[in-house]
């Protein structure tokens, strides 16, 4: 990974404070604020059981909000018995010492916030936040004090719930980048061995076809020779070049280009080739589909058939581009894909299956079969819309 993906990957990461959930930390600090004014009215008083009955109730809720921050982080059925069991602790609160209730129903809203399944907490909250609401009215009658106090139950619970929330969406988010950023290095990977192999494999067997006929013409014709020779120095060095732009990303492929790469190949292996071009302009992105298709229907033609003819023809539909290499080699009909699944193409990704997986991703199909005599090699790609006719 290079250091501009790694410093866009960190400027993506999501804050740090994430990492401390801060929702069930939120929710703790609560605890003590709410209940410090009980606790303080007790030791005031010497009501050593109401200090008693504050700090029970403050255990069960560092418990239940304890668990429910605990990994996997999420609420249980055991963080809801907990919730439930401050909830009898708060009305068994409410009945010994009334005068608690401005406080105590805050602390379950927060409760509930954390330890609450999250489909059910905000239903748990508002219902929590009514009845803090009518306690306090019927208790003082005082409509201001009931509103505040339901207004706080609310806002407690509801703000530590939508903490909680935006810190799990933030999660997700960042777990979806990692995601999308393995993903995009495997399609970089992918796309690289497919074009290389199929760069590589097309200019490799072409410099073995020239290798092989200088060889043949050395004793005889050393200057026909020294061409071939020639011809395989720059075969090489355009494979080079090519290789480069592959690697910086910038390699494209002209159908035209390889029609013309293909036939000189052939011809030059004792192939009789005859090609049939598009009758029309094509857009990029078929032009360059249908050219890699010419090149690895051309190389294996060279590879495998054993052929003395080829014919390489594109027919443009209304509503598709059609490309067909057929060759009059392997006369049984079986060489072609013999030699394609026994030979080193036959990994996943590479020779006909990485075409293959080109073609489809368009929307296309791609056949490889045998004929009465020889082996065909058709690619089927739809037009754009704008296209068609």
């Amino acid at each position: 990974m290079t250091t501009i993906d790694r410093r866009g990957q960190d400027e993506a990461a999501p804050p740090a404070w994430v990492a401390y959930r801060p929702g069930p930390w939120l929710a703790l600090i609560a605890a003590p604020v709410l209940l410090v004014a009980p606790l303080v009215a007790g030791l005031a008083t010497g009501d050593w059981a109401r200090c008693g009955f504050v700090l029970l109730l403050g255990a069960v809720f560092g418990a239940a909000v304890r668990l429910a921050s605990g990994s996997p982080r999420r609420p249980t059925a055991t963080t809801e018995l907990l919730f439930l069991a401050l909830l009898l602790c708060c009305t068994g609160y409410l009945v010994l010492w009334p005068d608690g209730e401005a406080v105590l129903f805050p602390l379950l809203a927060v409760a509930a916030s954390v330890a609450i399944r999250r489909r059910f907490a905000m239903g748990v909250v508002g219902a929590v936040s009514v009845s803090g609401a009518l306690a306090v009215g019927f208790g003082s009658a005082s409509l201001e004090t009931a509103v505040l106090v339901g207004f706080a139950a609310f806002a407690g619970g509801a703000g530590n719930y939508l903490v909680q929330y935006y810190v799990a969406l933030a999660r997700e988010l960042d777990r979806t980048r990692e995601r999308l950023a393995v993903a995009a290095v495997a399609d970089e990977r992918l796309r690289f061995s497919r074009d290389l192999h199929d760069l590589i494999g097309h200019s490799l067997s072409v410099i073995a076809v020239k290798s092989e006929a200088a060889r043949r013409l050395m004793p005889t014709r050393p200057d026909a020779a020294a061409e071939h020779v020639a011809e395989i120095e720059a075969i090489a060095r355009e494979a080079l070049g090519e290789v480069r732009a592959v690697v910086a990303g910038s390699r494209s492929v002209s159908l035209a280009e390889e029609l013309v790469r293909a036939r000189r190949a052939l011809e030059d292996a004792g192939v009789e080739t005859r090609v049939v071009p598009a009758d029309r302009a094509l857009p990029i992105t078929i032009d360059a589909m249908l050219g890699w298709v010419v090149r690895e229907g051309a190389t294996n033609v060279l590879r495998h058939a054993a052929a003395r003819r080829c014919t390489i023809a594109l027919t443009v539909g209304g509503r598709e581009v059609r490309a067909e290499i057929a060759d009059d080699g392997a006369p049984d009909g079986t060489a072609g894909l013999a030699s394609e699944a026994a030979g080193p193409d036959a990994a996943a990704g590479t020779g006909l299956d990485g075409l293959r997986e080109r073609i489809e991703s368009v929307g296309g199909t791609l056949t490889a079969e045998p004929m009465a005599r020889g082996f065909r090699l058709r690619a089927v790609v739809p037009l754009p819309a704008e296209e068609r006719t």
